[in-house]
């Protein structure tokens, strides 16, 4: 089952093409991970999927619901609170984890559900905990996130997230802002997603956990998407000279 359908979008900043004419598909189960170098429109295609930035042209569908799609060459979207419904659908990491300080590791997992999602507290409050023992941070739910590590913080950005139910996961540079110690809590839980068959995808730096991680790796360079495989074939039998280069930079 299609998860997560994008048709031929393109994005421009000005006079820059963000995008170009860029298609995938990701399944239902799916770990898909998107490799390539700064500005080569990994962030941009998962924030155009999020709603965080509009279209130019092209098509989203997300779990049977078009998000946007094109007519006479205009990018056309719903209306604002149908747009908020479809998604509802995605659940997003951000590098720099975005919680409330003010909030609870707990509170920052129950606030969406219950004003978004208008669910019973002690219904979210259950799951929410549930939530913080599979990213192994059970005994931080009345801990601020002034006293986390950076990797606890984005362990609790990942529960907060799924908080939601949603169909699909984005993460975006999940690991890029931690240490390696804690880059590794971070991959480790996020394994944990992969084994239990959550779709995701990932925007990363990280060639490793691409690798060790991912179903299937995308390389992105200058908007476009120059090669897809799995992740053995793709690092060690690579067939686009874009990526050759690339992947020979990142191992200097």
């Amino acid at each position: 089952m299609v998860i997560l359908k994008i048709e031929h979008v393109s994005k421009r900043f000005g006079n820059l093409d963000a995008l170009r004419d860029v298609s995938l598909e990701v399944e239902q189960g799916e770990a898909v991970a998107i490799i390539g170098s700064s500005g080569s429109g990994k962030s941009t295609l998962l924030r155009c999927v999020n709603n965080l930035e509009r279209v130019g042209s092209g098509k989203i569908t997300i779990d049977g619901d078009v998000l946007v799609d094109t007519a006479g060459g205009v990018a056309q979207y719903p209306p604002e609170k149908e747009i908020r419904r479809i998604c509802t659908k995605t659940g997003i990491v951000f590098q720099h984890f975005n919680l409330f300080p003010h909030l609870t590791c707990l509170e920052n997992i129950m606030i969406a559900p219950v004003q978004v999602l208008r669910r019973s507290k002690e219904n979210v409050r259950r799951e929410a905990l549930d939530l913080l023992d599979v990213v192994g941070l059970s005994s931080k739910a009345q801990s601020y996130p002034a006293q986390l590590s950076g990797g606890q913080k984005q362990r609790v950005a990942i529960a907060r997230a799924l908080a939601m139910h949603p169909q699909i996961m984005l993460f975006d540079e999940p690991t890029s802002a931690l240490d390696p110690e804690t880059t590794n809590e971070v991959i480790a839980t996020i394994q944990k997603l992969v084994a239990q068959k959550t779709t995701m995808l990932i925007v990363t730096h990280d060639m490793r956990f691409a690798r060790e991680s991912a179903t299937r790796v995308l390389f992105m360079d200058e908007g476009r998407i120059l090669e897809e495989n799995t992740p053995q074939q793709l690092f060690e039998h690579p067939q686009n000279p874009r990526l050759q280069a690339f992947l020979q930079s990142v191992r200097s």
